[in-house]
This record gives structure tokens, C-alpha cells and sequence, in this order.
């Protein structure tokens, strides 16, 4: 059986080879000229920053999202009638809405990229279509809108709704309702829904959601914005920092399941995975007469430096370079020049939350709620928090007691031995009695009885 286009246009059957040469932004190496220190730290910074390097959770990622919109198109569309009805319609998606999917993770991990690349790889593959007595629509498979320009939903929806809306004020007539301000939301929620059902848009994206987080009635204003877009009709992607998803947690139960209830979790890199390897020489390629850091032998180091989130290894690449060049240094970055690095003020900021983050890793408790994950650990493997807790408690009570033994002199010492070896003394295990197995007599309960009273 042939798929509709409109299905087929969020089929994901692409190679890792394929995705990475639709999203990957290879890097350059700098030329340098004789630019002063400050201008090479800038082109340093900026020739990081643009390198896109592709790996397996990034794959991933793209391959879950896209799934999970295909199913919402085929779920609404995938017959001809059924979208051919949908176009006569005023409210095409019907009544129920799929819940939204919080994309989050730590600032810096690499959200934005992934929401980019997915719609780099979906609108590559944009077509046209033709059904009965509709012939050439254009194919628009996914939104991809950004609160960096106002969280307006005119600022948001206007150019995914309006042919007109990138034409000079010259061209449009005068009185005919084309000026943003004469649109009310209700009017361009109801063009939403009628021009992404008409375009097969199965998917709709916001990004930069720090631009609304930062007050303190953030949560109500983005919720607010978050259910007006997930009541369009295509499936809603937001792109959400872990403080966001806290502040929503505050919100009213429905508001939660509608908002919450769908989380797609971007980690940062661990500490030896080949894909870091990969990402820290990709980095050295950008400049390797100056960064000369072994990417292999340092790449643990620069893990507890940076947490293996992506943002903090190019600012600490970026601090160490500036670093090098004080008091006319040769500007090489070896390990030494991180470390340097990681105490100095330039990374402050970002040394701050490395070591918050790491605090967090070991005990198992909310510190800083932007660096808690809103759904529970970040790791796939630790599933009982409460235990490991416990252990890393138990563990830290034997390192003070270590601790108070060394401080104590001789004779104090050996009383706290004895006192520890009582104790060890005491807490063995006692015999276990056990009973033969059958049907408990009279005589049988009287003679267990008998045998407990010789121990009381």
C-alpha cells in the first residue's frame, strides 16, 4: 500500500551518513592574519560555535521526534478523504490535541541544534502535492518559530500563516487587514489551523524559550502561549531549559498533562564516549596551531571541567586561549591552560555550575533547580535515587569517622577502637532457627515456644 505524501514527508528512513551530510556544519580552520589577541579570541569563539558535529544521541533524537509526528499524521490525514474533508472545514484537526513534547535539558547541551537540524532534514525533503480538485499544494512539514523576536503570537504564527506578511508595506492595500495589530488571536489562531491543515503541517517547533523564563510570572505567560499554539492542531515541540519545566510543574494539573506529560530528554556528553572524542577533535581541527590539548588522553579532564556539555567546552576553550596569551604566553592550549582556565574568573560563572552539577551527580538531591532535571535523573541507568543516596550517606559517615580518628590522640584512639569493635561486636547476626515446613501441631507451636524462651 502507497503512503500519502503527507505521511511520507515525515518518514525518517535515512542513513547516519545521509543525516549528517543534510545537518553537519563541518569545521573551518581560522586564518588568523595578524589580528591582535582579542580579535583571534573572537574568531576563536565564533569558529567553535558554528561547528555542528552530528552523533548517535543527536540521530536519535531527530529519529524520535520525527516518528512521533508521523504517527500524528497518520492518525489525521493519511487519506485523501479524510484531508480533503479537513479542507472544508473550520476546525480540520478536530477536538482532541496530542500532548505537547517538552524538549529539555541543561542550557548549552545542544536543543536548539537538534530542532534546526530536524527542520534542515524535513524541509529538504518538501514537496508538492495533488488530491481531487486540489492540485499543487505546497507541502510545509514543519513550524519552526522563535520567542528571540517577541512572544506575540502575531510575531510567532504570522509568517507560517500569511503569503503577504514578508511583502513591503507598499505593496499591501491599504484597509485590507494585513497589519499585524488588526489581526486578533482568535482570527490568527483560526488561519493557524486552516493553513497548517492545508500544508500538511504536522509539526510545529518553538525555540529560545530563556526570552520568556526570566520573570517572575514566566510560568503563567508561557503556559499561556504553549497552550494557545497546542491548540492549532499540529503536534507541539518546545524547546524548554530545566527551569522552564519547574515553573510549568507550578501550574494547574491539566495545564501538566498537557505541557508535561511528553518529555524528550537531551544529556550532555559522558565522560568517555566516542562521540566526545569526535566533538573535542572536530574543536582542535578549528585551530590546531593553538588548541594542542590531546583530545583522547585529556578528554576526562576536560569532562570534569565542563560537565560534557557542549557550551561550556567552547567557553572553556575560549578562556584558556585568552589565558595563554596574558603577559605574552605563546597562546598554546594544552591541559594546563584549561585548568588555568577552570580557576579563573573568565569561567567563573560556568566553574559555579560544573561543580553544583557534579555535587548534584553524586548526592542524588536538587541543589539549583535550572541544573535538576524536572523529570527525575538525567542518567539511563539510575533508577532507585533513595538507595544510592543512602550508600553515598553511609559512604561520607566512614570518611568523617576516618576524619575524627586521625585527630584524636593515642589513648583516645585506642578507646575508639574498642568502642568501634564493640559495636561491630554487637551488630553480628544472630542464628537463624529455622522451622521444618508442614502443618504446625499443638505440640509443635508449644515447642518453638519453648525454645524462644531460652533467648528472652
Amino acid at each position: 500500500m502507497s503512503i500519502s505524501p503527507r505521511v511520507k514527508q515525515y518518514s525518517f528512513k535515512l542513513s547516519d551518513a545521509e543525516i549528517d551530510q543534510i545537518i553537519s556544519v563541518p569545521p573551518k580552520k581560522i586564518e588568523w592574519g595578524d589580528a591582535d589577541v582579542q580579535v583571534r579570541a573572537g574568531l576563536l569563539e565564533s569558529g567553535l560555535r558554528r561547528l555542528v558535529l552530528p552523533d548517535a544521541q543527536m540521530r536519535s533524537l531527530l529519529r524520535e521526534l520525527a516518528g512521533k509526528v508521523q504517527a500524528h499524521a497518520v492518525s489525521h490525514m493519511e487519506f485523501d478523504a479524510a484531508y480533503i474533508k479537513g479542507l472544508y472545514s473550520r476546525n480540520p484537526w478536530g477536538r482532541s490535541r496530542p500532548s505537547a513534547i517538552c524538549f529539555t535539558g541543561l542550557q548549552g547541551v545542544g536543543k536548539s541544534q537538534v530542532l534546526q537540524s530536524l527542520s534542515q532534514v524535513l524541509m529538504a525533503r518538501s514537496e508538492q502535492m495533488s488530491v481531487r480538485g486540489h492540485a499543487g499544494i505546497d507541502l510545509i512539514p514543519m513550524w519552526l518559530m522563535t520567542l528571540a523576536q517577541g512572544d506575540g503570537l502575531n510575531q510567532l504564527l504570522r509568517e507560517h500563516v500569511d503569503p503577504t506578511w514578508q511583502f513591503p508595506e507598499s505593496q499591501k492595500a491599504v484597509g485590507d487587514g494585513s497589519d499585524p495589530k488588526s489581526w486578533t488571536v482568535p482570527k490568527i489562531l483560526e488561519f493557524a489551523q486552516r493553513a497548517s491543515w492545508r500544508h500538511a503541517t504536522c509539526l510545529a517547533a518553538i525555540d529560545e524559550f530563556q526570552w520568556i523564563s526570566a520573570s517572575s510570572s514566566a510560568n503563567a505567560r508561557a503556559a499561556s502561549v504553549l497552550l494557545k499554539l497546542h491548540g492549532i492542531g499540529p503536534i507541539l515541540v518546545y524547546g524548554a531549559n530545566f527551569s522552564l519545566g519547574h515553573k510549568l510543574k507550578k501550574r494547574l494539573p491539566e495545564d501538566c498533562d498537557r505541557l508535561l506529560s511528553s518529555p524528550v530528554i537531551m544529556r550532555p556528553f559522558n565522560p568517555l564516549c566516542p562521540d566526545l572524542t569526535a566533538y573535542l577533535k572536530a574543536l582542535q581541527s578549528v585551530a590546531p596551531d593553538v588548541l594542542v590539548f590531546d583530545p583522547v588522553d585529556d578528554q576526562e579532564s576536560i569532562y570534569l571541567l565542563t560537565f560534557g556539555i557542549r557550551r561550556k567546552i567552547v567557553e572553556l576553550l575560549v578562556a584558556a586561549y585568552k589565558i595563554a596569551c596574558r603577559q605574552g604566553k605563546a597562546g598554546k592550549v594544552g591541559v594546563s591552560e584549561l585548568r588555568d582556565a577552570y580557576r579563573s574568573e573568565l569561567y567563573a560563572i560556568h566553574r559555579a555550575d560544573v561543580e553544583a552539577l557534579f555535587r548534584q551527580h553524586v548526592s542524588g538531591r536538587m541543589e539549583i533547580e535550572a541544573l535538576w532535571c524536572p523529570f527525575g535523573s538525567m542518567e539511563h541507568s539510575k533508577s532507585n535515587v533513595s538507595q544510592a543516596t543512602a550508600i553515598i550517606d553511609a559512604f561520607e559517615k566512614r570518611v568523617e569517622d576516618d576524619y575524627l580518628r586521625e585527630s584524636l590522640t593515642p589513648s583516645e584512639g585506642q578507646a575508639w577502637d574498642a568502642l568501634r569493635s564493640q559495636g561491630a561486636r554487637e551488630g553480628k547476626p544472630t542464628k537463624v532457627l529455622r522451622f521444618r515446613k508442614g502443618k504446625a501441631t499443638k505440640e509443635d507451636l508449644l515447642a518453638g515456644a519453648a525454645i524462644l524462651d531460652r533467648f528472652s
